[in-house]
């Protein structure tokens, strides 16, 4: 009797060893185990309405970061079964070859897809621009009542982000989002772009944007602002410039003040691990690949969904615009 509690004495201290090592050495590893197990709080809860499957919801999808991989097929169908009327590919597609990427997503309709290019996509610029029939990094165009415009934020020499030095596309957002908030078909403004402004994740260029765009945006009403480059979904509360929270609220904003910043580097390539959480942050995921689904509703309401592969909807929100 006395060996057999040994023997179990010792397998235990062996288990608390073992599983204290790799609490230790991969916590993201631990975390994920928690997830799936549904001992994560989920913060806001999808609501079932009919309305969200009529005939008069226009959707809009957004994702990036996606790599070639099983992952990144998911997503893409996934995106394709969503029947979306406007695709935002974020940046870092393929992070391959053009060629590899343009066979990799060909199952959608590019006529649809409107891409911000990443850091990782640089090598092969033209050939994104080509495919994606467009003739610059910036542009902006506009679908039913949402105004959309692409930024571009990528890196040129000496380590800076293009747009710091790009006095052209300055004038051009400033222009862009002048004309936009005085349209009066306009009732919603969605800016793209690679890199984030916003993301717990530290981010070497995060405060230059914001310095540099988000004054612009307040003047102008921008409601959402979304982005990749973290291989994460993070959702903040409606902020102004600087850090500036003007809605407390988590899943519902009645005409919020400010933007709401999305992140969803989470087309497939790999995951990033968060490691704080900043006060504006309503939302943090690093363990679901997936996409963003918007769905504009005719009273000037706007039901945003992040889908994981798995089908389920993890995190959602909702925006109403006062008539």
């Amino acid at each position: 009797m006395k060996t057999k509690q040994k023997i179990a004495i010792i397998s235990i201290i062996i288990s608390i060893i073992v599983i204290s090592s790799i609490t230790i050495l991969n916590p993201q590893l631990v975390d994920r185990a928690f997830y799936r197990m549904g001992l994560q709080e989920q913060i806001c809860f999808p609501v079932i309405n009919e309305e969200f499957q009529s005939d008069n919801v226009t959707n809009i999808v957004a994702a990036s970061d996606f790599g070639i991989n099983e992952n990144s097929i998911k997503t893409l169908k996934n995106i394709q079964s969503s029947n979306p009327e406007v695709i935002l590919m974020l940046g870092d597609l393929g992070q391959s070859t053009s060629k590899d990427w343009i066979e990799l997503s060909e199952l959608l309709d590019r006529n649809k897809m409107y891409i911000a290019l990443g850091d990782g996509d640089l090598l092969e610029r033209n050939e994104y621009l080509r495919y994606s029939a467009i003739t610059d990094d910036y542009y902006s165009f506009d679908y039913q009542n949402i105004h959309f415009l692409a930024i571009s934020t990528n890196e040129e020499k000496n380590n800076e982000l293009g747009i710091l030095s790009d006095v052209i596309q300055i004038d051009f957002i400033k222009d862009d989002l002048s004309n936009a908030a005085d349209d009066p078909k306009t009732d919603w403004i969605v800016v793209f772009l690679h890199h984030p402004m916003y993301s717990s994740i530290p981010n070497l260029y995060s405060m230059d944007l914001r310095s540099l765009l988000q004054p612009t945006f307040d003047l102008y009403g921008v409601d959402l602002v979304i982005n990749g480059h973290k291989h994460v979904y993070e959702r903040t509360n409606p902020v102004t410039f600087n850090n500036t929270i003007t809605d407390n609220e988590n899943c519902s904003y009645d005409d919020p003040n400010g933007q709401i910043y999305l992140t969803v580097g989470t087309g497939g390539h790999s995951h990033h691990q968060f490691k704080q959480k900043q006060s504006w942050s309503v939302v943090q995921n690093h363990n679901d690949f997936g996409f963003l689904n918007l769905k504009i509703l005719e009273d000037r309401t706007i039901v945003g969904e992040f889908i994981a592969n798995s089908g389920k909807i993890v995190d959602t929100f909702e925006i109403k615009k006062n008539v």
